[in-house]
């Protein structure tokens, strides 16, 4: 028993090591393509904020579905003990999966096939640290889904509060390739 709990220690340290190491890949390994062509949404989440994640979500990248946008969901794992980091990974790849899940039932009980690009349009990033966050101002157990819009070249168009900006983002991932490609 002491070996087996061990073991599982030892693999959850492990599963954490790579979020602290590069914060440009997902919770599979795979880069994550910003300024790449398509306009990004980068939200800021923790443990504390899932349900208003998954109450606005959703319907945002509906209503913008024609920009095929990029989304980025910083998961802050500063309040997820070292031990529980590599579980966290785990569940962060199965919200993962269930978010993909809900937006093609959504978009099929609107009577659409879900676009091609669904599936390598959501990245989802463990963050160990939270470096991220702090940079945008984000302390430890912060309460709200914090939301960042990048153009189609990286910069940033838009930032704040996501339930509270929805209409300004959506605005701004419309004006984003303009924006973008008038600055120099």
């Amino acid at each position: 028993m002491k070996k087996t709990a061990l073991l599982t220690c030892l693999l959850g340290l492990l599963g954490a090591l790579p979020a602290a190491a590069s914060e440009l890949k997902d919770v599979f390994g795979k880069e994550v393509p910003i300024g790449q062509g398509r306009p990004t949404l980068v939200l800021y989440a923790n443990k504390g904020t899932r349900d208003e994640l998954r109450q606005h979500a959703s319907q945002f990248l509906y209503d913008v579905r024609e920009k095929k946008p990029i989304v980025v969901i910083h998961v802050d794992l500063r309040d997820v003990s070292g031990l529980f980091k590599g579980m966290a990974r785990g569940e962060i790849r199965k919200s993962h999966n269930e978010s993909l899940t809900a937006m093609k039932d959504l978009f099929r009980q609107k009577g659409e096939t879900p676009p091609p690009e669904l599936d390598t349009s959501l990245y989802m990033v463990a963050d160990s640290k939270g470096e991220p966050h702090k940079s945008m101002g984000l302390e430890k157990g912060f309460d709200r889904v914090f939301a960042q819009v990048l153009s189609t070249s990286g910069q940033e168009v838009a930032r704040g509060a996501f339930s509270d900006g929805a209409r300004k983002f959506s605005q701004a991932m419309v004006a984003a390739p303009s924006v973008a490609s008038r600055q120099p």
